[in-house]
């Protein structure tokens, strides 16, 4: 869950839990994949309950917006290639951003829970592949995580038996927590705008000059600190470096640290973690080889 909705009027900002993970006018949810390229392997989007499609738009390209020029050229499309659906009871469901040529479906189409709809892209307004889910009923926008109006405004007290989205979805959710998406260690410097087009890096081989250990996250806050550490197959420590505190917020971010020196062949264990306040609040690990 990369993005919520802003419930904040006016210029403030805030997410469903009065945090920062959302932006200014954000009327949805974004659900994220890694990268440019995953859109090419094809993730489905499918319709989360009963219904009947009322539009739908296709055709419009896969491209991260960047630049000024960028947002000008999809003036207007903002959303993409999409659909609405209607459901029961005066609900309506907006998927925006989907992969051009994947929609499955027509206007007057009835679909089931589950059904594919389309598959995830990066059309439209887009600075990462995602699909954005706005809800709607009776003509009042709902934030799916709390079930509430935005319109109420935020509240920090989560009520999972509000919640528009299942069970099972609630309780893997740490809607107050940063993620870290991937983790490793390379042969050179990580930079974010190449983990958004081509996903993790290979890891680092005993040819490389240099190692780095590497992290990609969501959502860290104002504050956060960053740990690398990496040990070797025996559980030997050979590498830890905290990082400095974050300046701001970062809602996509990337970090490396490392050393100027080939890693022997062999298992290795790298470990990230991102601390607020000198407490631990999420942890990732991964054991890469090194050949």
């Amino acid at each position: 869950m990369q993005q919520y909705s802003d419930m904040a009027e006016g210029d403030a900002v805030a997410d469903p839990l009065c945090g920062g993970m959302t932006y200014d006018g954000h009327t949805g949810t974004d659900l994220r994949i890694l990268s440019m390229k995953d859109v090419e392997s094809g993730y489905a989007v499918v319709a989360v309950a009963d219904g009947t499609v009322l539009r739908v738009r296709d055709g419009e390209q896969d491209h991260l917006v960047e630049t000024e020029s960028d947002r000008a050229s999809i003036a207007g499309k903002e959303c993409g290639n999409g659909l609405v659906l209607q459901l029961q009871d005066g609900y309506e469901v907006q998927y925006c951003h989907l992969r051009q040529g994947s929609l499955a479906v027509k206007p007057g189409d009835a679909v089931k829970t589950g059904d594919r709809l389309g598959d995830v892209g990066a059309s439209g307004l887009a600075q990462f592949p995602h699909v954005h889910i706005t809800v709607k009923h009776n003509g009042d926008t709902l934030d799916p995580l709390t079930g509430r109006k935005l319109s109420e405004g935020c509240s920090p007290a989560f009520q999972s038996t509000g919640s528009l989205f299942s069970p099972e979805i609630v309780a893997s959710l740490e809607p107050t927590k940063p993620d870290i998406l991937a983790v490793g260690v390379a042969g050179k410097p990580v930079a974010y705008e190449a983990l958004v087009q081509e996903g993790p890096p290979p890891t680092a081989s005993t040819a490389d000059g240099i190692f780095v250990t590497w992290a990609w996250f969501a959502n860290l806050k104002r504050g956060s600190v960053i740990r690398f550490v990496l040990k070797d197959d025996a559980g030997n420590l050979l590498f830890d470096h905290t990082g400095e505190p974050l300046d701001r917020n970062k809602a996509a971010y990337s970090a490396f640290a490392g050393k100027k020196r080939a890693l022997p062949s062999g298992r290795y264990q790298v470990e990230v973690s991102v601390t607020m306040d000198g407490t631990a609040i999420r942890t990732s690990s991964s054991e890469v080889v090194v050949q």
